[in-house]
């Protein structure tokens, strides 16, 4: 049993039924409908077929949450073995397949957005891929769907790479979260910010830009600043230094 806003859920491992696959497409189908015309690419819309192999795959896992009888959220893992063809292969192929957790998105029935449902199945997804021993998560999200990615990066999740689905040529963003280590909270004085706008659907066509630069030059987009409404960047290398920096000083008598 998983509480949300005072909301008793149950978290279920969906099945090949037909009782299953036909609450993923009428929860899918309800929110595709909720979309305006030119918002429905958000998401993407799988088919039966695409459910039914989900379903029977012996390597991707179909989670849902339901509010009593009715499926309210639901989301799929994908834990590929090294022979299987995985999906994003453009992405963090200096891993094998064994080593990485691979998150789809996640759906949420209109009416029980704003209870954290998101936050709940990524952190459901994060503990199955730290028991079967993976070391990466990797996502890929619509550029102009910040709403999710945004929500990525508040859990964790960081900015890797900025570019064009090889697919169908969409604007994506690729998140990625070491697993079993603690990411680092500080931010070093070399970070760059990018602040999203007060109205950042408007402002996506220049944030994509600029995070293809800061993507390109070596930055990663680590945490979400709230209270001024920022991504911050920085490089990774910058942050190793920033680190050993640290440990020398405090190793001298300095505290923070």
């Amino acid at each position: 049993m998983i509480t949300a806003n005072n909301i008793e859920l149950t978290l279920k491992k969906l099945e090949m039924t037909s009782e299953d696959l036909k609450s993923l497409i009428d929860l899918q189908d309800k929110i595709i409908a909720g979309f305006k015309p030119d918002e429905q690419h958000f998401i993407l819309h799988r088919t039966i077929d695409d459910f039914s192999n989900a379903l029977k795959s012996d390597y991707m896992y179909v989670f849902g949450l339901y509010h009593k009888d009715r499926l309210v959220s639901q989301s799929i893992l994908s834990l590929p073995n090294d022979h299987n063809k995985r999906d994003l292969p453009e992405f963090a192929n200096q891993y094998k397949n064994s080593e990485l957790a691979i998150y789809k998105a996640v759906l949420v029935d209109p009416e029980y957005r704003g209870h954290g449902l998101m936050k709940k199945m990524l952190k459901i997804r994060e503990q199955v891929a730290m028991e079967h021993g993976r070391k990466l998560a990797i996502t890929q999200i619509a550029a102009d769907n910040p709403a999710s990615w945004v929500n990525a990066i508040q859990y964790g999740m960081q900015i890797a790479k900025v570019g064009f689905d090889p697919e169908d040529d969409a604007k994506v963003i690729y998140l990625q979260k070491q697993l079993n280590t603690q990411q680092q909270k500080f931010i070093p004085q070399s970070a760059f910010r990018l602040s999203l706008g007060s109205d950042v659907h408007k402002n996506i066509p220049a944030l994509f830009n600029k995070m293809i630069k800061l993507s390109e030059d070596g930055y990663m987009g680590v945490t979400w600043d709230k209270s001024n409404n920022q991504i911050i960047w920085y490089k990774p290398e910058n942050m190793l230094s920033y680190q050993l920096k640290n440990k020398r000083m405090v190793s001298q008598g300095y505290t923070f």
